[in-house]
């Protein structure tokens, strides 16, 4: 039995036992003893693997499914074009046959009315050469028609070429979709599983407001070491909106932040969890303002728990403090991020996803859980319930 394990346990117990003498309920307690449950952490870290897996093949099946619908709407436009050229080329004919039926009538109309005249070389002169130059004009309208034939011929059959190509490429946009309904509902049941082993996900809405957890943390006692002119207040904002924006769960990186800077007592640089920082480092990451600490925060861990992420669909730019102002260069070190989609949950947060502390799951969910009692007692309107203090 390894040390690493016993430790493990350990630390679920402890969770679980703190979580019942300051009255949270037995099933919040599960999810934060879970997260050191050697058995179901490593349930939840095969699991974790598949969702990966899945999350790859859907960015494929989404790109498959983009190049079906472009080559659809290409093909589509194609089809109405020729079909568009072939009306033109019709319309052209029309208008020869119909000048062709209305010489042949008036040479007829000529003929007829000159046979009926009295005899007269003059006129018939005149017959004789209007005649030659009906003829002539119908000459030149038949040959006219025979070429508008054989271009009507050729875009006929590009017209069923293109329609036989408009035809294949809705084929695949529709193959592409149900791949991508399918990997869909794989995924759900792989989310599904893991709901059934108490996993607390990385990815959704906040169930915390940010006056919910500014309110927590005041009650805590703690004073927070901001910039210049920031509150507990408008970084808990922050939180819950650039968590929203990324479907990151804003209230637990709230509380992931207190983790990171001891109830935001080291704040140095805006950087409230710890990005940068390492056994063997010195200092972190420096953001510019709040919004961007807590943004650079909340895409790193929508990194760790979405495999299908990219800088593209990021509902931001990636921070530039971290991975630079070279936009492309930016993207490519967002999109290629060695740990992505390993820690869909926060249960396997920790042992080298975001920190190396085997317990640092237990510890934010732990102290999530108790934020959550807290505000559910304020809502029942019994202050004291719960404990407040990280």
């Amino acid at each position: 039995m390894s040390a690493r394990w016993i430790s493990a346990v350990l630390a679920g117990i402890l969770v679980a036992l703190v979580a019942l003498v300051v009255g949270i309920p037995a099933t919040e307690a599960r999810a934060a003893a879970d997260a050191s449950d050697p058995a179901d952490t490593d349930a939840m870290a095969d699991t974790a693997v598949t969702l990966r897996r899945i999350d790859t093949q859907l960015v494929v099946a989404a790109r498959h499914l983009h190049e079906a619908r472009q080559d659809l709407l290409a093909t589509t436009a194609s089809l109405n074009v020729t079909e568009g050229l072939l009306v033109l080329t019709r319309g052209q004919m029309s208008d020869i046959e119909a000048r062709v039926r209305a010489r042949g009538v008036d040479a007829y109309t000529r003929h007829s009315s000159a046979a009926a005249a009295p005899l007269s070389v003059g006129r018939g002169s005149d017959f004789s050469a209007a005649s030659k130059y009906v003829q002539a004009s119908i000459d030149v309208d038949t040959e006219e028609l025979g070429v508008l034939r054989a271009v009507e011929e050729q875009q006929l059959a590009e017209r069923a070429a293109r329609a036989s190509a408009r035809d294949a490429a809705a084929n695949a946009r529709d193959e592409a979709d149900r791949e991508g309904r399918a990997l869909e509902a794989q995924r759900a049941d792989v989310l599904a599983r893991l709901d059934q082993l108490h996993a607390v996900p990385v990815m959704g809405r906040s169930t915390l407001t940010g006056p919910q957890l500014a309110a927590w943390f005041r009650s805590t006692g703690a004073v927070a070491k901001l910039a210049p002119g920031v509150t507990i207040d408008d970084v808990a904002a922050l939180f819950v909106e650039e968590g929203d924006a990324e479907g990151v769960r804003g209230d637990l990186a709230f509380a992931q932040a207190i983790i990171e800077t001891g109830s935001f007592g080291v704040a140095a640089g805006n950087n409230y969890s710890g990005i940068g920082v390492c056994d063997s480092c010195t200092g972190g990451y420096a953001f510019a303002d709040a919004r961007e600490g807590v943004r650079a925060q909340i895409q790193l861990l929508r990194n760790y728990a979405d495999g299908s992420s990219r800088a593209s669909n990021l509902a931001h730019p990636p921070s530039p403090s971290l991975y630079g102002e070279d936009a492309a260069k930016a993207a490519r070190l967002y999109d290629t991020f060695f740990l992505k989609g390993h820690a869909p949950v926060w249960n396997l947060m920790g042992n080298g996803n975001w920190a190396t502390d085997p317990v640092y799951a237990p510890k934010v969910i732990g102290l999530y859980t108790r934020m959550v009692v807290w505000a559910n007692g304020q809502a029942a309107g019994a202050p004291g319930a719960g404990v407040s203090g990280p």
